[in-house]
């Protein structure tokens, strides 16, 4: 169980700080959340306690792992296919599964993958709004996970992308 001040990786909003836990009367019962402030926007989520696990509430990496993370988002041999299965809603919904997994891996691939398609093919308004959740998500945890400001951070990742060499 975590304790109000402890920083978590949220799957779909990235890094936050746990500011209160708070029960709520749901369906009859009372139920426990955690109060999260996503720092990346200062939104404030509601996460339920029993189920944060499988929600996918996590630990944020250590720094070893963001430098593991950066090296991969640089790495052009790791190559991601631009089209997906091809199908746009396949293709959408396979990626919104590879957020909401939370694993950060599978969030870079989405980043890659989506930065590459706009630079050959651009982004649809979903596909948009996806690439900036993914780019959030990283770069919030990154930030934390070495200590640097989020700003910073997303320059280095717009840099690293704008690097990117595209394969179709």
């Amino acid at each position: 169980m975590y304790k109000v001040g402890d920083t978590i990786i949220h799957p779909l909003h990235g890094a936050g700080r746990i500011v209160e836990i708070v029960e709520e009367k749901v369906f009859d019962s009372v139920q426990k959340y955690y109060v999260v402030k996503i720092l990346y926007n200062g939104m404030k989520v509601l996460v339920p306690v029993k189920s944060a696990s499988e929600i996918g509430i996590r630990n944020v990496i250590s720094e070893e792992e963001a430098n593991r993370v950066f090296e991969l988002l640089k790495d052009n041999s790791f190559k991601v296919d631009i089209n997906g299965c091809g199908n746009y809603n396949k293709r959408i919904r396979e990626n919104q599964q590879k957020l909401k997994s939370g694993n950060i891996y599978c969030v870079v691939e989405v980043l890659k993958m989506l930065a590459m398609r706009e630079k050959v093919k651009g982004l649809s308004t979903n596909e948009k709004m996806m690439f900036n959740t993914a780019k959030q998500i990283l770069v919030s945890e990154l930030g934390l996970a070495k200590g640097l400001a989020i700003e910073e951070v997303e320059r280095m990742v717009d840099s690293i992308l704008f690097e990117l060499e595209t394969a179709e």
